[in-house]
């Protein structure tokens, strides 16, 4: 009698034990799925709605969102002699912000409003001493735009291949063993 008292127990904690954690993978599931979810009870795909579903508050460090109008002033219109560079994602401008900070704008083309929102969260919770940090984003009228620090001395690409996008006169070892060195540090 003790033995299938004993395998009656096993059976009844085992069950139990199964059970608890099928609960809690379910839990984990759904949990992570409202933590996840792309737009916010509105529907609306606004980076800054985004991050409040299901009463689960998202931080996204410290992003601003700018009004149109402030990057039209910042960029004088977005005209041609604020233009930094063109990229395959958009075109790129110097601002000045009305609290005296220089940003680079960039306008992004061509994106659905779902792959801007995951790339604001994705950037804003990034920060890395040889990245560039994101300050903010604007999302109206059609139109998106990512607001970034103003680095002045311009890109790696544009040090090793020029604006033309053409192998220059080659950098010497040291320099881009440098290079190599600042973008592989993980460390921030």
């Amino acid at each position: 009698m003790s033995s299938s008292l004993a395998a009656i127990i096993g059976g009844a904690a085992g069950a139990a034990a199964l059970v608890g954690i099928s609960i809690i993978l379910l839990w984990f599931c759904l949990f992570r799925q409202t933590s996840v979810s792309r737009t916010s009870e509105t529907g609306s795909s606004d980076p800054s709605q985004v991050g409040r579903h299901g009463g689960i508050e998202l931080q996204m460090r410290d992003t601003r969102r700018f009004a149109m109008e402030e990057l039209s002033h910042a960029t004088k219109t977005f005209t041609d002699k604020n233009l930094i560079g063109v990229g395959k994602f958009g075109e790129v401008y110097k601002g000045l912000l009305q609290d005296g900070m220089l940003v680079a704008i960039k306008k992004r083309d061509g994106v659905n409003s779902q792959e801007f929102v995951d790339e604001v969260r994705y950037l804003s919770s990034i920060q890395h001493r040889n990245l560039v940090t994101l300050i903010g984003y604007c999302q109206e009228n059609n139109l998106q735009f990512l607001i970034y620090e103003y680095v002045p001395n311009g890109s790696v690409s544009g040090h090793l291949y020029g604006a033309s996008q053409q192998p220059r006169e080659r950098l010497e070892f040291k320099h881009r063993l440098s290079i190599a060195q600042g973008a592989a540090k993980g460390d921030p």
